[in-house]
Parts: C-alpha cells; structure tokens; sequence
C-alpha cells in the first residue's frame, strides 16, 4: 500500500498523465480499450526517470557523507547499469580516496549495494515468480512481456536458483520454528481435535556430467568430453490439514521419507496439531512409508488407500489367470471383506492358495498382512475419513510435476530440493513473507 505522504505527488503525476494522453490521443474514441497500455508505458518511462533519479542522489549523498567523514576525496566518477522492473538505469558510483593512506571506497557498491549489472529486488522477484512456474526461456519471455525487460535464459536460471537456496533455508527454518509449539502444554493450545496428513512420491529426472572418455577432448579448450547421467529420482511430498478444513499445507523433497515426515510433522503443528489431536494418514503402501508416518506421529490411524489395494487384488486376479468377469468377482469379494474388517480371513485364503501366479498371491498376502488393521474402510467412512489418497496425488501435478517435469527437462540434483522450496512457499502462501522478510 502506498504511504500517505506520497498521495500529492500521485494526485499531480495523475493529472498531468491524464491531460497528456487526452490532448495527444485524438482518437481515444476508437482506442478507449487501449488507454491502460497507453498509460502503461508513460508508467514505465516515468518510473525508470524517477528511479535513476532516486538511486543517484542517494549515491552522490552518501559518497559525500562518506568523503566528509572519512576525509576521502573524490578520485573519479563512474555511471554503472543498474537493472530494474523499469529497465535499465545508470547509476553513480563515485571512486573514493584517502591519498595519505590509500584507503579506498565505492559507497555505491559497498553501503547501497547497487553493484554494475546488478537487479533490484523487485526485479529478482519477477524473476523468480515466472522461473518457479514455466521454464527459464519461457521466463525470460514472459518478463518481456510483462515488463518489457529483456533478460538472457541463463541469466534467469542464475537468479531463481540463488532465491530457490534461500527458499529451502527459509522453509526449513519456518518449521524448525513452528515445530516448537507442540510442546506447549494442552492447556495453552489444545489444537485441532482430528489431522489429516498424506504422504506420496513420484519420480523426477536428473542428471549429472560426468566424463565420457579419458581420450576425448573437445577441438576448441582441450578439456575432457562430458556426458550427462540420466537418472529417475523419487521426490515425496506430503500435506496435513485439519480434518474439517480445506487449506492444507505442503512440504516436498527429494529425501528419504523420514526427512519428508518429519517436515510434515511440523507443518502440521503449524496446522494446529497437538498432542491431544487424532490423526489420519492416508498413504500408498510404499515402503519405509506407514513406518516414518508411525514413528512421528502420536494417536496416528492410517488408512491403506483403497485405490492401490483394489489395484493390487486385479493384478493378482491377472497372475492367478482369471478372465475379466472372474477377476472382478474375485477382487470384489475380497475388497468387501476387507472393508468390514475382515482382512485377516483374506490373507489366510490367500496363504492356502496353490495354482497359477501362486509367488504372487503369496506377494500379496505378505502385503494385506502389513496393512490388514489400515483397510477397514467402513468404519473409517462412519468416522468420516477419507479413504483414498488422491489429494495428495493431485499435489503431484502442481507442485513437483508442473515445473520439474517439463518435457524434456532433466534437473541436477542440488536444484531439485530447492525448486520444490519454491513451489512450496507458493502453495503454502509463505510467498510474501519470504520476499519481505528482510524488511521485517
């Protein structure tokens, strides 16, 4: 919001903008649907003016209190590019002296932190914004676009990444924070009574350079020829919410899923868990992932997703070489006696089985017996609980799948953790906080 002292300059800069466009637009009439585009550009130029003006005199202000106090001389000026949401300006860096001693200064650079070619932060924010969504070409041209500023791809892809590094701290930092409030006492925070938490993975492509022949040189540099090593990577995420809200929050990496989980305890925290609240995860049967959401999560009831058991009974209908009538039957038969709590009768059929596909009914009786309390799915509809997991799957697609699974993209493995920081701080709404939490 723009501060009150500023409203005379606004009120003058409006009428003067108005009067402007009204008396060098004759035709108005006809172009009434393009006066925005028009002021627009009057904006930008007026913006870019005012901005150099802006940074020069604060330069030359405080290279003269430096000078004075420092008794330094002015050895020579010096105008660098500055980039900004305006475009480009130029900006006065004078080179400061003390001829006695040597000692130099350029204030510019050193207390205003305007460096040649550097961005404003804003600027870094657009950046930043388009490079978390689309590809970093893409970015670049939509920053044209929108702002009419022209930034090379490589130098878009250098500045999402360095934010991206500051994205990952600052999400990690948050729910070290956040997870300190579970151990308040009930009295002073209850909490939620009933949490939701899902957890999923899905694989990203990587790769690494590595070198691809000893005797291989390239004709220009001589340096050794690198190939890249391809390689598919799970990446997990995970949402908790409150049971009776509709606004989770998110957390996602490329970890382990004791990493992911323990994340996911502390933005549940955030979320309103306590050590009186019941929690319901609903998750795949992926390994090491009922295990992880056990060991961080008290009063914790987890449900086996209903989608991937029913998945899992037709593809050993299939091995046993059940027709499609016969393997319906099947499934159905077995999935209505899971859903009544009585898995156990279930994996017993299953273990007396002998015939064709016989190694994997045997599979899957080891599978049902892992989960037989979790697939009691009429008593957790009672409870109203969900069943299936496909929120969290539906996460895949907006947060990991939209930006790092592009076609053709393939991602170094330092990026992936922080790119999804990204993507996480835009779906948690942490978007604004983190761009002003220098200014806090």
């Amino acid at each position: 919001m723009t501060k009150p002292e500023y409203e005379p300059a606004i009120a003058a800069a409006r009428k003067l903008i108005a009067d402007a466009v009204l008396a060098h637009e004759p035709d108005l009439v006809e172009r009434a649907r393009d006066v925005d585009a028009i002021v627009l550009g009057i904006v930008r130029d007026v913006g870019r003016g005012s901005t150099e003006a802006i940074l020069n005199q604060t330069a030359l202000d405080e290279a003269a209190r430096v000078a004075r106090e420092g008794k330094l001389v002015v050895e020579h000026h010096q105008r660098s590019p500055f980039f900004t949401v305006f475009g480009t300006v130029e900006v006065a860096s004078p080179y400061l002296r003390k001829k006695k001693t040597g000692v130099t200064s350029r204030p510019t650079r050193t207390l205003l932190r305007l460096t040649s070619r550097g961005r404003s932060t804003a600027l870094e924010r657009a950046l930043t914004d388009f490079g978390a969504e689309e590809s970093f070409e893409r970015a670049a041209k939509r920053l044209k676009e929108h702002y009419g500023v022209e930034m090379g791809r490589t130098t878009v892809l250098r500045v999402v990444e360095q934010r991206a590094h500051e994205a990952e701290r600052y999400v990690e930092e948050r729910l070290q924070e956040a997870r300190k409030a579970f151990d308040a006492p009930v009295s002073q925070r209850p909490g939620v009574d009933t949490m939701l938490v899902e957890a999923d993975g899905c694989e990203i492509r990587t790769g690494t350079l590595v070198a691809a022949n000893d005797n291989e040189r390239t004709q220009v540099r001589g340096l050794a020829k690198r190939r890249r090593n391809q390689e598919w990577r799970d990446v997990r995420v995970g949402l908790a919410r409150a049971l009776d809200e509709v606004t989770p929050r998110f957390v996602a990496g490329m970890k382990p899923y004791d990493d992911v989980i323990g994340q996911l305890f502390s933005a549940a925290v955030e979320r309103g868990l306590s050590t009186r609240t019941r929690v319901v995860g609903v998750a795949d049967g992926g390994n090491g992932l009922r295990e992880a959401l056990d060991a961080k999560f008290v009063n914790l009831r987890f449900i086996l997703d209903r989608p991937h058991l029913k998945q899992h009974l037709n593809e050993t209908a299939d091995a046993m070489g059940l027709d499609v009538v016969a393997r319906d039957t099947w499934t159905q038969a077995a999935l209505a006696e899971c859903e009544v709590g009585n898995a156990a009768t279930v994996v017993e059929s299953l273990r007396d089985f002998a015939g064709p596909g016989e190694e994997r009914v045997h599979r899957l009786a080891g599978y049902l017996e892992r989960f037989k309390d979790a697939v009691d799915y009429d008593k957790a509809r009672e409870q109203g609980y969900p069943i299936g997991s496909g929120e969290i799957e539906s996460t895949h697609r907006y947060i990991p799948q939209k930006r790092l699974k592009l076609p053709g993209a393939c991602w170094s493995p330092s990026t992936i953790n922080p790119m999804l920081a990204l993507r996480v701080l835009r779906e948690n709404g942490w978007w604004e906080d983190f761009w002003n939490r220098d200014a806090a």
